[in-house]
Order: C-alpha cells, then sequence, then structure tokens
C-alpha cells in the first residue's frame, strides 16, 4: 500500500507511526496505486478536501465520501516457529512469496479498492514542536486502522482482506514529500521530511502511530501571496498537491520506488478567519530619553487546528493614513515574548512596544482636509468605533527568531481592529466662572460672530485620566464647539473655535483617581442662538428668578498635548457637563433700586423729544455683560409711548453708576392720540411725585441681529417704577422723591405769588407757557386761582420763578387759614393744568400737588 504519511502538508491530517515505523504495500510505479479514505473522525484537522484516489505516480478523482489517510501504524510483528519439517516450512514460505507477488502485481486494482474503502486514519493530535533555522519540527499522532466491514462488495471485501492476512506488514523507508500550489504558479511551499513508518494492515488491527518530521519552508513569496490573500479576504479557494516518493517493502520483499501525488482542495469555508483581539491590559508609560512605552496583555482567538511554540518576535507597528492608498504610518515598535498557541482555547500574548518619537506625517493634516491620520485614529477610538492598526515583522529581527520566519513576516502586513473606549465619561466637572455675556454688534451680519451673543468667562474643567496613562501630561491649549441645552433643548452653539491658552495641573477627582484639570479663559466666545424660543426662557428665569438655571454643555474639544514624545494635537474629545446659572430669588427688577443721576436734552420736535439719561442701579447676579446695542418700547396702560435705548454700556455685578440710558419719547408717532393722552397723563403722574410704574416691552427690533428672541421676550412685557430723579444737589421731600414745586411764597397785599421749581433737566432750560391752577386748603377749600399766559423760563435744576398774579378767595374757612398764618407758612394742595414747552416740544400736563409749604407774607 501506499503510505500517506506526507498529509501535514497536504491536507492538515496529523499522522502517526507506531515506535517502529515500517511501509505500507504499494503497487509497480506503473500501475493504479492504493488509496485510503480518512474517515469523518479526522475533519477535526481537516479543513475540507477533494475526495480523490491517490494513484502511485498518476492522479486520479475517488468518491465524494473518500478521504485517506496518510500514514499506517505499525505493529510490533512475532516471527513464527518452524514446527514441520523443512519441507513443509519452505512449501508454505514459497507459497506466501508467490501469492505477495500475485497481490503486488498481478491483482493491484482490487487490493486498491480494497484499501480504499477500508482503510481508515484517526489524527488525534498535530503541533509544532519547535522552530528550526530552516522549517518547523512537528509532531503527528494518530490511529490507523483497516475495517473491512467498510467495503460494500462481498468478493472485493474477501479477497483484500485474505490478501492482507498474507502481507500482514507494509513499511516506508524515510522518505521526502514536496507541497506546490498550482494556482500560485506551481511555487514549492515547503519540503516535509518523513521517517520511516511500519504499521499492520490486517483487519482490525489498531495501529498508534506518533512520529516528528521536519518541515522546510520553500518559497517565502508565494507563502506571502497566499497570507495577503487570506488577510485581505480575497482567498475563496485553494489547490494543495503533494508529492511523495516511497520506498515500500513488506518483510523481506521491496516492492520498489513508488511516486505518490495528491491534490486537495480548499474551499472558503475551510479557511481559519482572521484573529479576534481582545484587549485585556494597556499600560502606557515615560521610557528613557523621551520615549514611550506600551505594555500590552491581549488574548488572541486564533482559529488553528494545531498547538504551536511560537518563538519571540520582534514587530513594526502601524496605522492608517489619510487614505486607504497612502502608505501606512510606523508608529513603534513591539516585541513578545514566546507565545504558546493551543488548539480550541485562547492564546495569552504579552507585548512590549516602544515609541520614540510621533512621525510627522502623523500629524499633519491630510491634503484639503483639516483632520491628520492622528486625528481620525483617536477619533475613531474616544467614539468606541472599531479601530485598526497594523503589524509586520521588524526589520532586523530578534536574534532568537529564524530568518525564514522573520522572511515571512517581514513580507506580511497585518490588520489587528479592535474596539475603542469610549471616552463619553472622562470629563468629571465642568464649571464657568467670571462670566460676561455680551449682546451682538447691531450693525453686524447677523450670520457673523460679531452679530451674535458672546460668552467671555473662565472655563475649568476636571478630566478623568485612563487607567492606562502613566505619563506626565499638559494641556498647555485648547479648543472647542459646544451645543449649549436647556432643559433638553438645544439653546444655541458656543463657537471656541481660536486656540486658548490654558494651564492644566494633576489632581485627584472625588473617588481618588487621577485626573487633570484644566484652566482656560474664554474671550467673546460667540453663542450662535439656534432656538429663540429657549433663549427666551432662560431670560425670563434670570430676570424672575426663583430657581437656578442649569445650562448643559456638550462640546467637541480640541487640545494641545503635550508629553515625553513632544508637542500634539488630539481632536474631537467628547467633554460635557452641567453649568448652574444662579440667579435672583425674586424678579431681578425689583432688585435693581434704579436712580435717575441726570437727563438732558438732544433732538426735540413738536410732539417728540429725545434725553439723555444717566442711571445708577445695582446688579444683584453674579454676572457681567456688555450691551452693544438693545431697544426697548415703554408702555404706559397698555399704550406705547417711548423707546429706551442702551448703548455699548458694561454691566458688572453689584453697583453700577452713571450708566447712559437714551429716552427717545414719541408718545403720537408710537401711537397717535392715544398714544399722546397716555405719555400725557405719565408726566402729569410723575412731575406730580406719584409713584408711576411702566410697562417695558421687547420687539423684533430690540436685539437687530437677534429678531425672534426680541420677538419672543416680547410675550412677557415687565412692569417697573419709574425712578425718582435724584440729581446732586436736588432737595428731598422726606419720602424719597422730588417734586417739580418744592415751595410757594403767597404775598396777600400784591395778591402774587412766587414758586420754587425743581427742573430735572441737566443743562436745557423749559418754558412755562401758560399756568391754570386752584390752591385748596384741607383739600377742598379752595385758597385763590392763577390764570396766567405769559411765557418764563425755568433754568435746570431749583430756580424761582417771578410773582404769579392770584386771585385770592376772600372769605370762607380758607381765607381765615391764611389772615392766621400770616407771616407763617401754611400747607396747600393744588391742581394747575401747565402748558410747557422745551426746545421744540411743546405739551400741557396736569400737576396735582400735596402738601405744598406756602409761605405767607404781607
Amino acid at each position: 500500500m501506499a503510505d500517506e504519511a506526507s498529509r501535514p502538508l497536504l491536507d492538515g491530517q496529523a499522522r502517526s507511526s507506531s515506535p517502529t515505523p515500517s511501509h505500507q504495500s504499494a503497487t509497480r510505479p506503473d500501475q493504479p496505486r492504493r488509496s485510503f479514505e480518512l474517515s469523518s473522525e479526522s475533519t477535526p484537522l481537516l479543513h475540507r478536501r477533494d475526495d480523490d484516489i491517490v494513484d502511485y505516480g498518476t492522479e486520479r478523482p475517488a468518491s465524494s465520501a473518500s478521504r485517506r489517510s496518510a500514514s499506517i501504524e505499525d505493529n510490533a510483528r512475532k516471527p513464527s516457529r518452524v514446527r514441520w519439517p523443512t519441507i513443509i516450512s519452505l512449501a508454505i514460505l514459497t507459497t506466501g512469496v508467490l501469492v505477495i507477488l500475485v497481490f503486488a502485481f498481478a491483482t493491484p486494482a482490487v487490493v486498491k479498492e480494497y484499501a480504499q474503502d477500508a482503510a481508515v486514519f484517526k489524527p488525534t493530535a498535530l503541533s509544532i514542536e519547535s522552530t528550526t533555522p530552516d522549517g518547523v519540527r512537528a509532531r503527528v499522532q494518530g490511529d490507523f486502522v483497516m475495517d473491512a466491514s467498510r467495503v460494500k462488495s462481498k468478493s472485493i471485501r474477501g479477497f483484500g482482506r485474505f490478501a492482507t492476512w498474507i502481507a500482514r506488514e507494509v513499511e516506508t523507508g524515510e522518505s521526502e514529500v514536496d507541497v506546490y500550489l498550482p494556482e500560485y504558479g506551481d511555487i514549492l511551499v515547503g519540503t516535509a521530511t518523513m521517517p520511516s513508518i511500519k504499521v499492520n494492515i490486517r483487519n482490525g488491527n489498531e495501529n498508534h502511530i506518533d512520529f516528528l518530521t521536519d518541515l522546510v519552508a520553500g518559497d517565502v513569496k508565494g507563502i506571502h501571496s497566499i497570507a495577503m490573500d487570506w488577510i485581505e479576504g480575497r482567498l475563496a479557494r485553494l489547490s494543495v498537491r503533494g508529492i511523495a516518493t516511497l520506498h515500500l517493502t513488506t518483510g523481506l520483499i521491496s516492492l520498489g520506488k513508488q511516486v505518490i501525488t495528491d491534490t486537495v482542495v480548499f474551499e472558503e469555508n475551510d479557511f481559519p478567519a482572521l484573529p479576534v483581539i481582545s484587549l485585556e491590559k494597556l499600560n502606557v508609560h515615560d521610557a528613557e530619553k523621551g520615549a514611550m512605552a506600551v505594555d500590552v496583555s491581549l488574548t488572541a482567538k486564533l482559529d488553528s487546528p494545531i498547538g504551536i511554540t511560537i518563538p519571540p518576535l520582534a514587530f513594526e507597528v502601524l496605522v492608517p493614513n489619510c487614505s486607504p492608498g497612502d502608505p501606512l504610518i510606523m508608529v513603534a515598535n513591539a516585541s513578545t515574548a514566546e507565545v504558546l498557541v493551543r488548539t480550541n482555547a485562547p492564546t495569552d500574548v504579552n507585548a512590549l512596544g516602544l515609541i520614540k518619537k510621533i512621525p510627522d506625517e502623523l500629524t499633519s493634516s491630510c491634503p484639503g482636509e483639516r483632520d491628520s491620520p492622528l486625528d481620525l485614529l483617536v477619533s475613531n477610538f474616544i467614539q468606541g468605533q472599531e479601530t485598526t492598526i497594523f503589524v509586520r515583522g521588524a526589520d532586523p529581527p530578534l536574534p532568537e527568531t529564524p530568518d525564514w520566519i522573520a522572511d515571512i513576516l517581514r513580507s506580511v502586513t497585518v490588520p489587528l481592529p479592535f474596539t475603542g473606549h469610549a471616552l463619553d465619561d472622562i470629563v468629571k466637572n465642568f464649571t464657568m466662572t467670571d462670566t460676561h455675556f455680551s449682546l451682538p454688534d447691531p450693525f453686524a451680519d447677523p450670520k457673523t460672530p460679531a452679530g451674535q451673543p458672546s460668552v467671555s468667562a473662565i472655563m475649568k474643567v476636571v478630566i478623568g485620566l485612563p487607567k492606562e496613562m502613566n505619563f506626565k501630561v499638559e494641556v498647555p491649549r485648547v479648543r472647542a464647539i459646544a451645543n449649549v441645552y436647556y432643559q433638553g433643548d438645544q439653546l444655541g452653539v458656543l463657537d471656541i473655535n481660536e486656540w486658548q491658552n490654558s494651564n492644566s495641573t494633576m489632581t485627584e477627582d472625588a473617588d481618588g483617581s487621577a485626573a487633570l484639570l484644566v484652566e482656560f479663559a474664554i474671550k467673546d466666545a460667540p453663542l450662535e442662538v439656534t432656538d429663540s424660543g429657549v433663549l427666551s426662557e432662560v431670560v425670563q428665569q434670570l430676570i424672575f428668578g426663583g430657581n437656578t438655571v442649569i445650562l448643559h454643555v456638550a462640546a467637541t474639544v480640541d487640545t494641545k498635548v503635550s508629553t515625553g514624545l513632544g508637542r500634539l494635537t488630539v481632536r474631537g474629545i467628547p467633554a460635557s457637563g452641567d453649568v448652574p446659572v444662579n440667579t435672583p430669588t425674586s424678579n431681578l427688577f425689583d432688585l435693581l433700586n434704579p436712580h435717575v443721576v441726570s437727563l438732558s436734552l438732544a433732538d426735540t420736535a413738536e410732539s417728540s423729544l429725545s434725553a439723555k439719561i444717566q442711571m445708577n442701579f445695582t446688579n444683584p447676579t453674579a454676572y457681567s455683560a456688555r450691551i452693544p446695542f438693545v431697544d426697548i418700547l415703554m408702555l404706559f396702560n397698555g399704550t406705547a409711548i417711548a423707546h429706551i435705548t442702551a448703548r455699548n454700556i458694561d454691566i458688572k455685578p453689584g453697583n453700577n453708576t452713571n450708566i447712559p440710558i437714551e429716552l427717545h419719547w414719541a408718545p403720537f408717532e408710537l401711537d397717535g392720540i392715544d398714544g399722546v393722552e397716555a405719555g400725557r397723563t405719565l408726566v402729569s403722574s410723575y412731575i406730580s411725585g406719584y409713584n408711576t410704574t411702566v410697562t417695558i416691552q421687547t420687539h423684533k427690533g430690540t436685539i437687530p441681529a437677534l429678531p425672534s428672541l426680541g420677538e419672543a421676550l416680547s410675550a412677557t412685557p415687565i412692569n417697573i417704577s419709574i425712578p425718582q430723579l435724584s440729581t446732586p444737589g436736588s432737595p428731598e421731600d422726606g419720602k424719597g422723591g422730588t417734586h417739580f414745586i418744592q415751595d410757594a411764597t403767597l404775598h396777600l397785599w400784591s395778591s402774587t405769588a412766587d414758586f420754587t421749581l425743581f427742573s430735572p433737566l441737566n443743562q436745557t432750560s423749559l418754558t412755562i407757557t401758560s399756568i391754570e391752577a386752584t390752591a385748596f386748603y384741607e383739600e377742598d377749600e379752595p385758597l385763590g386761582r392763577i390764570r396766567h399766559y405769559k411765557h418764563f423760563d425755568v433754568p435746570p435744576g431749583i430756580s424761582q420763578t417771578p410773582r404769579i398774579p392770584v386771585d385770592l378767595v376772600l372769605g370762607g374757612v380758607g381765607y381765615d387759614a391764611l389772615r392766621k398764618a400770616l407771616g407763617q407758612s401754611l400747607e396747600m394742595d393744588t391742581v394747575a393744568k401747565i402748558g410747557i414747552q422745551v426746545l421744540h416740544y411743546t405739551d400741557i400736563v396736569l400737576y396735582r400737588g400735596k402738601g405744598i409749604t406756602a409761605n405767607i407774607r404781607i
């Protein structure tokens, strides 16, 4: 029979031999060879093979169910004792030799068919014992048996059993098996040197085979081609052809030199999958001379049908470039210790990597892009996506690595995909202090940064460092794009696209783990409002107070990172946190405590005027703001009467003094006759010293760059009290206010009166054009009347009027009170309709004075 011990290189099956190797019997070279079908038990070490019939010197397919054995185990054969006369012994020996000759030469086809169906080889183990300078030493173990019950033809079964009973044993001499790849130019993959193997071929006799064979690598380039096709998923089918040259003997009879050729075909599902990598431990730390070391422990699930001990290896670690067609970028050297690969078990690999420097091509922006290859790699990793790195053999290799392995490793680049580690919780704390808000420039394009609100603040971020990072790291500069949310709805986008200088210090998180505190200032970072309705809710909450406003910030951060390897840019780090915005415990406007410091006129017309006002007020919040421009409507009793405008003002926490405000008084323009009446009523109430409440309301033009915000806030008008005049030197009435008429002097003999007036205008005199007034004692007792239509001026501040004729009411309670108060003073009330003119503006107001002190003189 033909020995197929070379099959480890043909079909991956384990072959074994008995302790005493022997040959299988064979036919002549020009006769069909015997072939053995391998039973299904051999498939754990087989991927797949075509059912071929092995011919000595020829090749022909076998039945679909057949699988062939590679070797036959030997059983010890005991010599028979001679107990009869010599003539009987010689006859038997002659008969046996004749039978063997008949089996070997006369009837090979019958014996071959029997062997094909009856031969069963059950591989039990195949392992790589060690590497050699030229290849590997493999150990093959298995069981071989002839099972006649598998032969369907009764005649062939009987003849085969008889023939193998006569032959008993077959032995192969030392032989070699060459393995070729027909589909890859018929290159020589390798050569296996087989020891002599002896097996018992009688029916049911089990042979235990165990032998070592040296496998010598062939064409490394051919192996590289197969490996690359497998790695890149192009290996759908592979034919492997083996040629063995055997010297077969049975007993003392030589069956001659036999050449066995066999072809095994592997289909796509037969090939092992690429290894699945599971990262168990990663420790990155500083090394000598500014390098960085990486200790890695990983588990690889290798679909290997054999056990193997892999010697120490050296690798180059590479990462993808900008596009798949670009050369890979080498970033580190790595080495592994000896690795034991076991069948059906995960493989543990410990590796040490060394990064000596950051290659320039790793941090350079890709053509036409902002991102670099490092950005793409880090982005995939921190988003928890699959990341692929590549390894190939180092040049030069380690001294312990055989040259043939080093040649193969250098020629093959293997991708190692692994899942990144999402850094969603890397930011442990996120705060803003010294916050300053600025409204947009009214003349800027709303689509530009100047046309958006802006924020300035001191940002403090506590970053939890992964436990794998055990090296010194600093963050000297940062920038970010942050989405701002309120109660789950997006308010806007905070654009910090300019690099900001930062300070970073190592600290500890609340749980004691290592953390990095990064502090940086942002200056006028534009806030692009994406939902004016949400911003309106936030502003209303800030104004009316009651609860702290929590803004959620979700940012994508770019950082300049300084390590022992140098400074590099890492983009796309996710960062998020809640920023509390503290609000007053009550209505903001109730806490402003405003006071008008000065009021001066600007342009005037017949029915409108503009005034410049300086005010003092208190900002009860901890936030500052800059307002380039804001315009709001002032209403009285629901009727619009004026615009209030602020330009280029800075508001700080606490007391704010001499803040300029512009008032454009235009009742008729805003609401016609109704506006005029409402404005007249408001002025009359104000100069009479009453606490007067007006309504302020936003509109589309409140912030020209954000018309939708002004429109949204207009749904919530705010009522405020007009602040009392408190110019320097102005008299107080003891009740916190100042009246237009401070006091009066009544001259009885001349029936005239003069008045001390207070004008709030700082630089412009107003003119009294007419007075129609009545004075009362104790609210309803008339004292006198004035009907005066001559003009006189009232200068700014405190002034004295000329004497004005008074028609006294003689008799009655009021007149008696006047006489009794002669030389003294008397409190009186007055109701007066006064015509006023300020430059071009004219109007008539109703003045109601209570408790005016009148000095009574002769």
